[in-house]
């Protein structure tokens, strides 16, 4: 099997893993086994867990920063953007529960301080995303852009946490247009 195709494979054992498991008990040897190859296998395609880890995040982060790239070009207005990127991220989330974990930073421990960081790194990057929407029309917002786009993203979080909290059985999107209601109510004139 050619190593990118045991690497994709590793990286969708994990993300399994995660969404199926009580976290602290994801181990090499786990992972391993749900890949159906050896730890010493495993550690040819990456040199840690961490590692593991981290490169599944950057799935993540590469996805939904891409998606905020082609939102943001959109003609549509900073209101429709702004809900765009937003049910985006919710949807995506709901598709990839192992990610939810991930991003809401349940599923790493003191070992994985790197992905910790990139994961904070990666929000700061999506409220800028979110900020730069709706700077584009200000003048529709109730408050500054900074400050709604920090609304935006402390909503995006907590609904991962509910998500999450669930144990994935409450989908966001069978009340996600409520919450984007109540948003919009919040941020737009």
């Amino acid at each position: 099997m050619p190593k990118e195709n045991r690497k994709q494979i590793i990286l969708q054992s994990l993300a399994s893993l995660l969404e199926e498991r009580n976290l602290s008990k994801v181990t090499t040897a786990l992972l391993a086994e749900k890949s159906s190859i050896t730890e010493a296998a495993l550690y040819r395609h990456f040199p840690s867990k961490r590692s593991i880890y981290l490169e599944l995040f950057s799935f993540c982060d590469e996805t939904i920063i891409s998606k905020c790239a082609e939102i943001k070009k959109s003609k549509e207005s900073a209101e429709q953007n702004a809900k765009n990127l937003f049910m985006f991220c919710i949807l995506f989330i709901e598709k990839n529960k192992g990610f939810a974990r991930l991003l809401s930073r349940e599923a790493l421990s003191a070992n994985e301080q790197n992905v910790v960081d990139a994961t904070n790194q990666f929000y700061e990057r999506l409220e800028l995303n979110f900020k730069q929407i709706l700077q584009k029309d200000s003048d529709s917002l109730l408050s500054q852009p900074g400050i709604s786009s920090h609304l935006l993203i402390t909503s995006l979080e907590g609904t991962i946490s509910r998500y999450i909290r669930s144990k994935f059985k409450e989908k966001p999107s069978s009340y996600i247009e409520n919450i984007w209601t109540l948003l919009r109510i919040s941020l737009f004139k």
